[in-house]
């Protein structure tokens, strides 16, 4: 699940905004239900937290009640766990964390390891290597 922070417009109102630093994503769609869509802004990941959806139910119904949680997320099923589940606009994320995502490059793929056993011949017998040349006749690549 995502740990993100935000900051909150209490019932929209721009004069009236706190910053909320370890938030969930389903507590993100939950503040927005409470106060409007548009005023849970300058979202950003901040890292990863290891809970279930009915830790985190738990959790959400302790502080702002199950009857709430109920209301927006209905008595059962999983919660919202990512960004992209929740389907959050990009225009309430964060600009300067958003632009640092997207300058990043997708992680490139990793070549497959290569790995080097001793070198035999038709006889089964280890080759040894030749130091005159620069390649290691011993070893070669699987």
């Amino acid at each position: 699940m995502e740990q993100l922070s935000c900051s909150v417009a209490i019932n929209g109102d721009s004069r009236a905004v706190i910053s909320k630093p370890y938030v969930t994503v389903a507590e993100i769609v939950l503040l927005q239900a409470m106060h409007g869509s548009d005023a849970v802004t300058n979202i950003k990941i901040i890292g990863e937290l290891d809970s279930t959806s009915e830790q985190e139910r738990d959790r959400l119904g302790n502080f702002y009640k199950d009857a709430k949680v109920m209301e927006v997320f209905g008595q059962y099923g999983e919660l919202p766990k990512t960004l992209a589940e929740s389907r959050i606009e990009d225009t309430l994320l964060d600009p300067v964390w958003l632009s640092e995502k997207k300058k990043k490059p997708a992680p490139k793929k990793k070549a497959a390891k290569t790995t080097k056993k001793r070198a035999r011949d038709a006889k089964g017998h280890y080759i040894a290597d030749d130091p005159a040349t620069e390649v290691n006749e011993a070893f070669v690549e699987e």
